[in-house]
């Protein structure tokens, strides 16, 4: 009975990832910039969960405005504390639109992801309604 658990046990730790159809929480999440932000529940959510990500939504919304309808969300669960507050988050202030940091382990588990893309979310109605995923400027801009 043991040995069964334990060989379910990874199985049962897995958060219950997002997929079409689902419902989402649109929850309220600060910017880099200390301003909070309610995720819109009629748009888009952009989801980063790596430095080479963020880097690429980074550049593509340096120099533009990001419309309300389009959250950008970055996963900060995988920065250890100090190295987020001390060295991450000075860099990204140095930016003008808004990146939502998720500090919610659990939640970003729940977020959609593919390694090296970012995450394309379209939410209608506070339901998901269609994933892409994007590897590259390029292909963001498009």
């Amino acid at each position: 009975m043991i040995k069964i658990f334990l060989l379910l046990l990874p199985l049962l730790l897995n958060a219950q990832i997002l997929k079409i159809g689902d419902s989402v929480t649109p929850v309220v999440i600060k910017s880099q910039h200390d301003k909070a932000y309610r995720l819109t529940e009629n748009g888009i959510w952009i989801v980063s969960k790596e430095k080479s990500t963020t880097k690429i939504a980074n550049e593509y919304f340096k120099n533009s405005y990001i419309p309300k309808n389009i959250n950008l969300i970055m996963d900060t669960t995988q920065v250890p504390f100090g190295l987020f507050d001390f060295f991450v988050l000075p860099s990204l202030q140095n930016y003008k639109h808004p990146i939502l940091l998720s500090f919610d382990e659990e939640y970003n588990d729940a977020l959609p992801y593919k390694e090296n893309h970012l995450a394309i979310l379209h939410i209608k109605k506070g339901k998901l309604i269609k994933i892409t995923y994007l590897q590259n400027l390029s292909s963001f801009k498009e």
